[in-house]
């Protein structure tokens, strides 16, 4: 059977000049090293919902010491150089330690959640006092229907919603952001205005083939904006 990862996501995508290793290092420079004044060699980060591994690698790479977690196994050789666990995140206790972990990252993996409230409290459980919990997931204010494009997508976030959740689980310091996948963008913000423009573009235009197999990277990822929420323990 075709999964997930298969459809969704390229097997090229493991290189210091790919998307996941510059989306790890924007995160790690704007928000991680600030949150711990810059001392991150040695932290501690889980990935929650880890995938093919791409940012267990990213991470580690700058000096993170890196373990993941997910609902079903996968195998590849990046995957096995690093502690992965396993549980239902919709109903499993994280097979972690409380109080035993810098940081928590997760990137689109909240959408596919039902329950979402074992998900956060969770990963508060596992974080120690003061450490940062970093959420990305699809922004369904600013996708509309274009969110159940992807059919496993069983839960809609919106800033807010994902703002007043993690604030009633307990989180302290909470921010909800909007941003692009776009890495132009995050080292040249001006060209949000660009961005916002070519956002207008139909729908259709997203795609470069009948299949909707290929996408116009500008057009798809301006439209598309993203969701971070930020919060520490």
């Amino acid at each position: 059977m075709v999964t997930y990862l298969d459809t969704h996501y390229s097997k090229n995508e493991f290189s210091e000049t790919a998307y996941p290793q510059k989306l790890c290092d924007y995160f790690l420079n704007s928000y991680i090293k600030p949150h711990f004044n810059g001392a991150i060699e040695g932290k501690t980060m889980l990935d929650v919902g880890v995938g093919k591994g791409n940012h267990l690698l990213g991470f580690s790479r700058r000096g993170l010491h890196m373990y993941g977690l997910d609902k079903l196994p996968e195998t590849n050789e990046v995957l096995q150089r690093y502690d992965v666990r396993y549980c239902d995140l919709e109903k499993d206790p994280f097979p972690f330690d409380t109080d035993s972990l810098d940081i928590v990252f997760s990137k689109s993996v909240m959408e596919h959640v039902a329950n979402a409230d074992n998900f956060l409290s969770e990963i508060k459980r596992v974080l120690k006092p003061g450490g940062l919990a970093v959420l990305s997931c699809p922004d369904w204010g600013t996708q509309g229907h274009m969110y159940w494009d992807d059919y496993t997508h069983v839960k809609p976030w919106t800033r807010k919603g994902l703002q007043n959740a993690m604030k009633m689980h307990g989180y302290k310091d909470v921010r909800a952001l909007l941003w692009r996948q776009l890495p132009a963008l995050w080292t040249n913000p001006s060209l949000e205005i660009l961005a916002d423009i070519i956002a207008l573009a139909p729908v259709s235009w997203k795609w470069k083939d009948k299949e909707e197999s290929q996408h116009n990277e500008w057009i798809r990822f301006s439209k598309e904006k993203m969701l971070l929420g930020l919060g520490t323990k």
